[in-house]
């Protein structure tokens, strides 16, 4: 996989999901760079950047799978957390030692330990007596790729008793894609959504500055029960702390279910489920015990180095904790030794139980929109009772939940309009908080933004094409948007949020930055033209897309200079007009001015292009932007900027350029 970090003055900080090659020898740790961040999947080691360097983007791929034993149940029990911590008010006694393997305690494993290590840099060796036993830390920086080494560093600790490691600690986990967007901003439904915003504690403050992730602990299990996992995690922090001052440090609390297999063999779903859930509130309580506490309603905890904020004030059994699915305990009529190619019928026998509990969810799952608007009529007509229109399933999703997500448009207004309990679906709320719309909001940002490729991860964000017409007649509907107008529906495909952007993609801050570096370029390209070597040494750095032979003729051809600053002018123009700068836009301000003497035509004429001057316009937007580039724009238009509407569509370059006609020539991921 492929990354491009540079180092900026600024530090916006993005969010990474990048897989490095290394998986982590020993109890890794890493700090994460103020204004970017980089995260790996679960079996990577956790990196740290510095607080002067700006992390970039690394291409979110993202091994979701990686550490196979705890990735693929880790949300779900995450989200069945909400028996626990109830022990004690305590923070120390508020875990049971004698469950270690509930926190990310695995076994360690000799065959997960490389046999060549990267160089260790920043050795610290601690010697502490556990019950009359000598053991000894070992605490140590690793760099794993040149490529990251400027932003990016990897803590490991390994605690040894006679030479042999038997505790260790590393970390990262999937918090790029659940907790951040692509510019490591906390998801705004942890900060504003009335239910997933959890105790309110956290906000804009993770958006910025160094962060320290943990992902796993792990100790031997003879070893368990003697604070050991404590003094690593201890350790761990100590060690983020020398040099790098990290304001935050994160985990997403898990275990290894390799050390938790044998208690789920032969036991029914319900007793496996108990067993899950005793784990997950072990760990839970262990990381609060350290002081950490639930982001939101999300996988993750934090740690605030600032003894001030928030979330200090809170107790671990105060923390909030999300709601769970109620338990599924239909057993599989199949054996457990069913082959792969059976799993269809598994689906059919889920369905029948469905038709038979929820007939209206299974009509809703399972027919076309127009069938399923039939059932519902027949349904109506019936005899059958009224408060089948308003059950919910296992996740607390009703049926209007089903049918938007299904993206039937026919049968969610149905629901609304004809049911009778429109306004009782459109509000009711599923297990994880969202209405209707909202859930349907959250599923559509993460098609727009991310695809799965077996195990992995990718970000998908600048090459989204806009929603299709089911999705838009759906979010029509949810938003009782009765007859949606062109720019309406313009605005809905793009996933507009400010109501305001120009042809349905942009954003009323994204028009201003390109009509500020259109005018800008403009005026600056008018210095001097008249000194053909002079003007080429000040500005041979907007030359990057004109062909080569035009810009060899640019020192003796002054028209051919003249036109190809024209052409920022008339970029200009087109988004003064409030039209988005397309090359047919731009065109058109072009032959409105009519120009004499013709410099723009005879620099076309000579092979010029439109796109040769639209492509460095946007370059300059990202590259001065607060959150890819050196944030000048900001520093220099704050008040203006201030002034207009915040819009999802804010920082989607990617998707703009692409709207106007031109290859996209900046990546945040190299």
């Amino acid at each position: 996989m492929e990354s491009q970090h540079t180092s900026n003055p600024q530090g916006k900080r993005k969010a990474d999901a990048m897989s490095p090659d290394g998986e982590g020898g020993g109890q890794a740790a890493t700090v994460n760079d103020c204004k970017r961040r980089d995260t790996t999947d679960s079996n990577d080691i956790a990196t740290s950047a510095g607080e002067d360097d700006k992390l970039p983007v690394a291409k979110p791929v993202m091994n979701d799978g990686s550490n196979s034993e705890e990735g693929e149940d880790e949300e779900g029990r995450e989200n069945e957390e909400d028996e626990g911590d109830t022990e004690s008010t305590e923070e120390e006694d508020d875990y049971d030692e004698e469950e270690m393997d509930g926190f990310g305690f695995g076994e360690y494993d000799e065959e997960d330990e490389e046999d060549e290590g990267p160089p260790e840099t920043e050795v610290e060796i601690l010697e502490e007596s556990f019950n009359e036993m000598r053991l000894t830390f070992k605490i140590f920086l690793a760099e794993d790729d040149d490529e990251f080494i400027s932003w990016m560093s990897t803590i490991y600790v390994h605690c040894t008793y006679n030479g042999e490691i038997i505790g260790r600690g590393y970390d990262f986990s999937t918090i790029a894609f659940e907790v951040f967007d692509r510019y490591g901003r906390l998801k705004k439904e942890f900060k504003e959504h009335p239910i997933r915003k959890g105790t309110g504690a956290w906000g804009s403050e993770l958006d910025v500055g160094c962060i320290f992730v943990i992902e796993d602990i792990l100790v031997d299990k003879q070893w368990r029960r003697r604070g050991i996992g404590k003094r690593v995690a201890e350790h761990l922090l100590d060690k983020s702390r020398k040099g790098r001052t990290p304001q935050f440090s994160l985990v997403v609390p898990g275990w290894l279910t390799r050390d938790i297999w044998s208690d789920l063999e032969g036991k029914t779903k319900l007793e496996q489920r108990e067993v899950r859930f005793a784990a997950a509130d072990v760990a839970t309580s262990f990381w609060r015990s350290l002081g950490f506490r639930r982001i939101g309603a999300s996988c993750c905890l934090g740690l605030s180095a600032d003894a001030n904020h928030a979330a200090h004030k809170i107790l671990p059994t105060e923390d909030f904790d999300p709601d769970t699915e109620h338990p599924d305990l239909d057993e599989d009529p199949k054996d457990d030794d069913s082959e792969w190619d059976e799993e269809p019928d598994k689906e059919s026998w889920r369905l029948a139980l469905l038709k038979t509990r929820l007939p209206l969810h299974h009509a809703a799952t399972t027919l076309s929109d127009r069938e399923c608007v039939e059932v519902f009529e027949a349904f109506k007509s019936s005899d059958k009772p009224s408060d089948e229109w308003v059950k919910v399933d296992r996740a607390a999703m009703n049926l209007l939940h089903i049918a938007a997500g299904k993206l039937k448009p026919q049968s969610v207004r149905w629901l609304l309009d004809i049911s009778g309990h429109g306004d009782t679906l459109r509000s009711a709320r599923d297990v994880n908080g969202n209405t209707p719309l909202e859930q349907l909001e959250s599923k559509l940002d993460i098609k727009r933004t991310r695809r799965e490729h077996g195990m992995l991860t990718v970000d998908i964000s600048d090459n989204f094409p806009g929603f299709t017409d089911e999705v838009i007649d759906c979010i029509a509907a949810l938003r009782r948007i009765k007859d949606p107008s062109p720019i309406e529906r313009a605005r809905l495909k793009f996933g507009c949020t400010c109501g305001s952007c120009i042809d349905g993609f942009l954003s009323p801050r994204m028009h201003f930055a390109l009509l500020c570096q259109a005018e800008i370029n403009h005026d600056m390209l008018k210095e001097s033209i008249a000194d053909g070597k002079m003007w080429c040494m000040y500005h041979d750095y907007l030359f990057t897309y004109v062909a080569p032979d035009i810009q060899r003729n640019f020192a003796t051809n002054k028209s051919y200079r003249e036109g190809f600053a024209n052409l920022f002018g008339h970029a200009a123009v087109a988004l003064r007009r409030n039209t988005s700068p397309t090359v047919t836009n731009i065109l058109r301000a072009y032959e409105d001015a009519r120009e004499w003497p013709p410099h723009t035509k005879n620099f076309f004429q000579r092979g010029g292009t439109v796109d040769s001057a639209l492509r460095i316009i946007f370059d300059f937007v990202y590259d001065q932007d607060e959150w890819t580039g050196d944030g000048d724009h900001r520093d220099v238009f704050d008040e203006k900027i201030n002034a207009l509407p915040e819009c999802r569509n804010d920082q989607e370059f990617g998707l703009v350029s692409l709207a106007c006609g031109i290859q996209y020539s900046r990546s945040l991921y190299g």
